[in-house]
């Protein structure tokens, strides 16, 4: 996997590290984090998603971030790309999922 902001303005990439994974089942949220695991509850989005919404959010070492999301809208399964995240500085933060 490459960043999809690095890819674009040059044919090099950078690494990836996994920051967080979020589902969202119609409000119910459940989002595992480089702390812990915590749960939720999103009272608009019962209404705003037609179905689940699976969220797994990455950084890049050139500071960018980005997601990738899995929607399910009855037979329907939608995969988009959301790169409109701000960047951030990763010298001051680089928190990541475990990775072994």
């Amino acid at each position: 996997m490459a960043c999809p902001r690095c890819n674009a303005a040059s044919k090099e990439s950078t690494w990836v590290h996994p920051r967080r994974v979020e589902v969202d089942r119609l409000g119910d949220v459940v989002e595992v984090a480089p702390d812990g695991v915590g749960f939720g509850h999103r009272p608009g989005s019962e209404f705003e998603n037609d179905g689940s919404v699976i969220r797994l959010e990455f950084w890049c070492e050139s500071g960018h971030q980005f997601a990738w999301e899995v929607s399910f809208c009855g037979q329907a399964t939608t995969f988009r790309l959301d790169s409109n995240m701000p960047e951030f500085d990763v010298a001051e933060y680089m928190d990541e999922l475990p990775r072994l």
